[in-house]
């Protein structure tokens, strides 16, 4: 798992919700790019479809930044 695989496939999610948003870094929080606790859950969703992991309930509240999902993501791989 590379964290820049995750970090597509955020700026993808992303893109969909807001096609004029700009590209997220890993210090980009959620809130700025758009992704309100709804769209927060459907991106989680198809993180772990996508990767095949699971992505714990815990995690959740730690999850601001798309750095900190990387991180989440990546730790759930291992």
């Amino acid at each position: 798992m590379h964290a820049e695989q995750v970090h597509t496939l955020v700026s993808d999610f992303v893109r969909d919700l807001h096609p004029t948003a700009s590209e997220p870094s890993a210090q980009s929080t959620l809130d700025e790019l758009g992704v309100d606790s709804m769209s927060l859950v459907d991106l989680l969703f198809k993180v772990e479809r996508e990767y095949d992991v699971t992505i714990p309930d815990e995690a959740l509240p730690n999850i601001a930044t798309v750095g900190d999902l990387v991180e989440v993501v990546t730790e759930a791989t291992k």
